[in-house]
């Protein structure tokens, strides 16, 4: 209902709308799953994973090597397509072609997974997650 109030407010604006239809990827509380423990892994490892947007990147990327070739895995990162680096315009190196908004359910899921793995691996105290992992 709330959707189809902020839309009738745009269209009353003289705004054009387009509807789009694509498979669902990652859920809501899957994306506040993960940025949870990215977060705490963060807060607890500091280092290179101080800045919680790199610490995001460099667990993603660790994610991607560690199970690209993972069976159940592979078809999923095979959508994704090579995953490039490149110069940025202030010196930076640029990771291109992987969001984390584009992960399905499956890759989701497997992420948080691996969080909690690499996490015991480096001695991560996680709160409890109080939410639904809404399967």
């Amino acid at each position: 209902n709330a959707a189809w109030e902020r839309a009738k407010a745009l269209t009353m604006a003289g705004h054009r709308l387009t509807l789009t239809l694509a498979p669902e990827t990652r859920r809501d509380n899957h994306n506040r799953h993960f940025h949870s423990l990215i977060g705490q892994i963060s807060d607890q490892l500091g280092g290179d994973l101080a800045d919680r947007h790199d610490a995001k990147r460099i667990l993603i990327s660790a994610f991607r090597i560690d199970t690209r070739n993972d069976p159940d895995l592979a078809g999923e990162w095979a959508k994704f397509g090579d995953i490039r680096m490149g110069r940025g315009l202030r010196g930076e190196v640029v990771l291109m072609g992987m969001q984390s908004r584009d992960f399905t359910i499956k890759l989701a899921r497997a992420f948080i997974e691996w969080l909690y793995a690499l996490g015991a691996e480096y001695g991560v105290q996680f709160k409890a997650w109080e939410g639904d992992d809404a399967r």
